[in-house]
């Protein structure tokens, strides 16, 4: 029977995750409408490239050792001890990019203002690796609400920081990335007092085990990244610019699936590296159901939005319509992916992930040429979404083998019914009244089984 008061905390530390991870991605989406009538176009595009340029860097600088934190921390033979260690090595070696980097560009520049934004940007991907790092072992520790303070803190507090910075102080984007790198700061700072860290000297020894497990994930982070939002510059280098710029325009129905399926994941992360070795096999099913259920029912969603959305983000709604209610067809796909990807850190089989983004990469990319070339995006998009789903079945083909066959012929069956659902949107006409029934209807529909997939998991555990 399975522990209701584990289920309970495990959903409720789901939706703490969601929000918190909700509130980053608006961070700078929020305060764009206001900063962009107070900045300059150039240097509004300084300050949203340095941001995004933050956060790509640092994804890549920490390549898996964040989740090797958090599995570290359920080893029963000093695996505490270790993950703190880690967590020391990850923060300091950041931190030593990020300060090295921008004295060489400060130096190289010749202490000139106009790379100021750059040179705090450095500065900031040098800080955030040990809020990463911080937060691995909060997750590990089941502490969300500090996990979603430090999200905060280094998102929607640097950002609002910034904006303030430019109402009082002066439009431009060095104070605007000044103020940031302000807040970014204290929330480090905030970090290490959560999580204290492990002196360096000490740290020392997991060094060599950091490099083993960051090294030959950098491919797979890479890829991943590129598969993510690689296809903007597909068509910006292949096609136009303007065709860029209008499927940048909806690929929120990619990024916004991925974010929420990322927030979630920090809870099936934690359950299944903290489960015991009699029941892991049942957790990993367990949690593959659920993920997958839930990336079918969040992209199902996004997809009713489509058409809505298209209109509201765009200009050419009879183009971007398609393509917005294409994209989400990638949830299943990636939430498979997510937990397949727990599964081989659990088993310290990470290393394939070097193999198979890449591989994976490069399929979509043939594949998706000839429509970019060709300026049909809708083709380029339909590759988009199928690349991630071929990445989840591959992933989890090698993480489970034999151990959960069934529910990878499940996603898959999930991943043909959405796309019957997204072809049955894309019989209706796009317009305001037709596009606001069909979100209204997705919503119903996907609150319906939610509820039922819920009084049905409640049965079960009492």
């Amino acid at each position: 029977m399975t522990d209701t008061r584990t289920l309970d905390t495990g959903s409720r530390n789901a939706v703490l995750y969601l929000i918190g991870s909700l509130l980053q991605g608006l961070g700078l989406l929020v305060i764009q409408p206001f900063a962009i009538r107070i900045l300059p176009a150039a240097q509004w595009g300084l300050v949203s490239t340095s941001v995004v340029t933050i956060q790509v860097v640092v994804v890549l600088l920490s390549s898996g050792l964040p989740l090797e934190i958090t599995r570290l921390w359920f080893e029963p033979a000093g695996g505490r001890i270790r993950s703190r260690s880690l967590h020391t090595i990850l923060s300091c070696a950041t931190l030593l990019i990020g300060i090295v980097g921008a004295a060489i560009l400060w130096a190289a520049s010749g202490a000139s203002s106009d790379a100021l934004p750059l040179i705090f940007a450095l500065i900031c991907i040098g800080l955030t690796g040990s809020v990463l790092g911080a937060q691995a072992v909060l997750r590990a520790q089941g502490r969300p609400t500090a996990f979603v303070g430090l999200s905060i803190g280094s998102s929607v507090v640097a950002n609002f920081a910034g904006f303030l910075a430019i109402v009082w102080w002066g439009a431009s984007a060095s104070v605007y990335l000044g103020a940031y790198t302000v807040a970014v700061a204290l929330t480090a700072i905030w970090s290490q007092s959560l999580v204290r860290p492990v002196p360096f000297g000490s740290a020392l020894g997991i060094g060599r085990h950091a490099a083993h497990i960051a090294l030959p994930l950098i491919p797979h982070t890479g890829a991943l990244m590129l598969l993510t939002q690689g296809a903007v510059w597909l068509l910006a280098l292949s096609a136009s610019v303007s065709d860029a710029g209008q499927y940048g325009a909806v690929l929120i129905f990619a990024l916004g699936p991925i974010t929420v399926l990322n927030a979630l994941n920090n809870a099936w992360t934690t359950d299944m590296m903290g489960a015991s070795h009699a029941n892991r096999d049942a957790t990993m099913r367990r949690i593959t159901r659920s993920a997958v259920a839930i990336g079918f029912l969040v992209g199902v969603l996004a997809s009713s939005a489509g058409s809505v959305g298209s209109i509201v983000l765009s200009t050419a709604p009879d183009i971007l319509g398609p393509i917005a209610r294409t994209l989400p067809l990638l949830s299943v796909g990636y939430a498979l992916f997510l937990v397949g990807s727990n599964e081989l850190y659990v088993v310290a089989k990470t290393r394939v992930l070097g193999l198979i983004s890449p591989l994976t990469l490069l399929l979509a990319f043939v594949s998706a040429l000839p429509f970019a070339l060709s300026h049909r995006l809708e083709g380029v998009a339909v590759v988009h979404a199928l690349g991630f789903v071929v990445l989840g079945l591959v992933t989890a083909g090698v993480a489970f083998r034999r151990k959960a066959f069934s529910l990878v012929v499940l996603a898959c069956t999930l991943s043909v019914v959405h796309a019957g659902v997204i072809s049955l949107l894309g019989l209706a006409p796009i317009n305001i009244l037709s596009a606001a029934a069909q979100f209204v209807g997705g919503l119903v529909l996907v609150g319906l089984a939610a509820g039922y997939l819920m009084r049905k998991r409640t049965s079960v555990s009492s």
